[in-house]
């Protein structure tokens, strides 16, 4: 969903030293440097999901730099990951002020959609996706579809998937999300097409996999559905299905 910079701080961690020992220093800081390696590490520990020690990181980085976009960008996130969704959409806003950008925008997107503020979210996702530069178009489109599947609103969602693929055929997303639609709509001839072409882009995850087999149940094909069966065992050996109880859960 989001994605901060993960840079490399190794050479501005001698800042830091310098200021845990040196009180009298502080005039002599350069605070947005220091708010900096602060941000990166912050975003570091973010990407290992060591939530608190990127969050108190992401907080001294605001001590030294109230702007700095990584630390606010990285306090929306943990917020959100922590619960506290009032601080994560003060966060992100502040962010979306200090720098807008495409990628922020898809970021703040998946938690407004998470949260159910879908007309929003949706919004954010196409201003994302509209972004000519943003190497993620494509992804934000089929975000967009997602966001609008989830809510129910099947044909929105299908033109949002549509144009991601008009933007990147091997979109994930966007093709997994037109494999359910088209199995919810009862058209499973589509459903096997869009949900081979997912199989063929990269893994299905477990889910996806069960939808496989669901689609090939209904066209009457059991063996191909035990394949798809086996494969879901095989990734998720902890939750194992026959055939005949995924037929009976139809």
């Amino acid at each position: 969903m989001s994605r901060l910079r993960w840079g490399a701080v190794l050479v501005l961690l001698s800042v830091l030293v310098g200021l845990a020992g040196c009180a009298g220093g502080a005039n002599a800081v350069d605070n947005q440097r220091a708010a900096e390696a602060n941000a990166n590490l912050g975003a570091d520990f973010l990407r290992k999901e060591d939530n608190e020690n990127a969050l108190s990181r992401f907080r001294r980085a605001l001590d030294y730099d109230s702007s700095n976009t990584t630390a606010n960008w990285g306090m929306a996130v943990v917020s959100d990951r922590l619960g506290e969704v009032e601080d994560a959409r003060h966060y992100y806003e502040k962010t979306i002020n200090l720098q807008p950008s495409a990628a922020i925008y898809n970021s703040y997107a998946a938690f407004l959609c998470k949260e159910g503020d879908v007309d929003r979210a949706v919004r954010y996702f196409e201003r994302a996706a509209n972004d000519e530069r943003y190497p993620g178009r494509s992804d934000a489109m089929a975000n967009g579809g997602l966001c609008l599947h989830r809510a129910g609103q099947a044909q929105s969602a299908e033109e949002h998937y549509r144009q991601a693929l008009a933007m990147d055929s091997s979109q994930l997303t966007a093709l997994a999300g037109m494999a359910r639609l088209k199995f919810e709509q009862g058209d499973f001839l589509r459903a096997r097409a869009f949900n081979q072409r997912a199989d063929s882009v990269a893994q299905l995850n477990a889910d996806q996999l069960l939808l496989g087999a669901r689609i090939e149940l209904a066209l009457g094909d059991r063996d191909a559905a035990a394949a798809y069966v086996e494969r879901h065992n095989a990734r998720e050996p902890s939750a194992t299905l026959s055939l005949r109880q995924l037929e009976q859960s139809r």
